[in-house]
């Protein structure tokens, strides 16, 4: 069985995660954290910096068409959530299956794979997990699967320059390229789409759900998520308080 994994920050293009650096690289250099603020009250200040900066709002690329490439069972589900890290709780015993998926293809900005900067190597990782010290996160959900013997492949936008910026070291031994508009030769069994909403703008909203209708597998809501879609609509907050200004 095989699981097809999408991040939809594969589809907004940061300097951080390798895109071109542009005019103005400082405005996407945002700190990230899966909590309340990063995820929904940060943007209203962020959508301010572009505008005082004189620079356009920046939106999602090239999702239109990307189901259309892939093979989907007719009855595979996509679960939906704002973190990848839920990813980690997918498994073929959900579908009726067992043992470990065939395979993964991550499309995401990022690898998901761990980072040095938190774990060494993914033994140590390993031994925190067992000991129940270790944190699944949207960073390393991935090591489940590898741990489950899972084989993995990771699919960069292509939106980024080249595989040496940012420099990828994950803890573990995974298949990463630049995706080239291919698709992997196998049927998906199941979908699994995440927001990432402490990446991607509250104001891409409407394209997230455009996409997500979009999915030809049937939509679930992965049972532990919990979020707002849309999000606080931050240009009509911003217009509104700038007319109470100018009024007042």
């Amino acid at each position: 069985m095989h699981l097809l994994v999408v991040d939809w920050d594969f589809f907004f293009p940061t300097p951080a995660a390798g895109a071109p650096l542009g005019d103005h690289p400082e405005l996407y250099a945002w700190p990230v954290a899966e909590d309340a603020d990063h995820v929904d009250v940060i943007w209203l200040q962020r959508l301010r910096d572009f505008q005082k900066a004189g620079v356009e709002l920046p939106r999602c690329h090239g999702y239109q068409d990307f189901w259309s490439r892939f093979r989907i069972a007719p009855e595979a589900p996509v679960w939906y959530a704002d973190s990848n890290a839920w990813a980690s709780q997918v498994f073929p015993s959900n579908l009726g299956g067992d043992g470990p998926w065939d395979s993964i293809h991550l499309y995401d900005a990022h690898h998901d794979c761990g980072y040095k900067l938190n774990d060494s190597t993914f033994d140590e990782w390993k031994a925190k997990a067992t000991s129940g010290k270790a944190r699944i996160s949207a960073e390393n959900w991935m090591l489940v699967h590898y741990w489950n013997r899972s084989l993995l492949f990771v699919h960069f936008p292509p939106w980024r320059e080249s595989m040496t910026r940012p420099s990828e070291q994950p803890l573990i031994l995974v298949r990463m390229t630049i995706d080239e508009g291919d698709a992997p030769d196998v049927t998906f069994d199941a979908v699994f789409l995440c927001r990432s909403g402490a990446w991607v703008p509250s104001w891409c909203d409407d394209q997230f759900e455009a996409f997500l209708k979009g999915c030809p597998a049937r939509p679930v809501e992965h049972p532990r998520n919990v979020w707002r879609q849309p999000r606080a609509d931050v240009e009509r907050m911003e217009n509104l308080s700038q007319r109470i200004r100018r009024s007042g």
